[in-house]
């Protein structure tokens, strides 16, 4: 990990991500298909929801987690942050994607005092 990230207060965001996927899926790959809105031609994709550091403009990621449609959003950023727990990171603003827009999680976050 890069000197001074465990240092003071850290900006995190969590992004998440979505790659088309087009075709059947198989029986093992049935349980990541994740259905969005139609973009790129298609409903279906592949995602991801990726956390990390913003330090001097610069992005470190810290965790990956893939995403399956019946995961929650607050089970994600729980499954995140928790990851992330062993560091000892200090959190200075948690800035999240507009894919994480919604009344539980603000709700979620407000409970354990997250600045966002």
């Amino acid at each position: 990990m890069p000197t001074g990230i465990r240092q003071g207060q850290q900006k995190i965001a969590i992004d998440f991500n979505l790659i088309p996927y087009y075709g059947e899926p198989s029986p093992a790959e049935a349980p990541f298909i994740y259905r969005s809105k139609a973009k790129s031609g298609t409903c279906s994709f592949y995602a991801y929801a990726t956390l990390y550091v913003i330090k001097k403009n610069k992005r470190v990621t810290l965790a990956i987690k893939a995403v399956r449609q019946q995961d929650t959003k607050v089970a994600l950023i729980t499954y995140l942050l928790g990851l992330i727990e062993p560091i000892k990171l200090k959190i200075e603003r948690l800035y999240l994607d507009r894919e994480f827009f919604c009344v539980p999680v603000i709700r979620w976050l407000q409970a354990l005092d997250i600045p966002f």
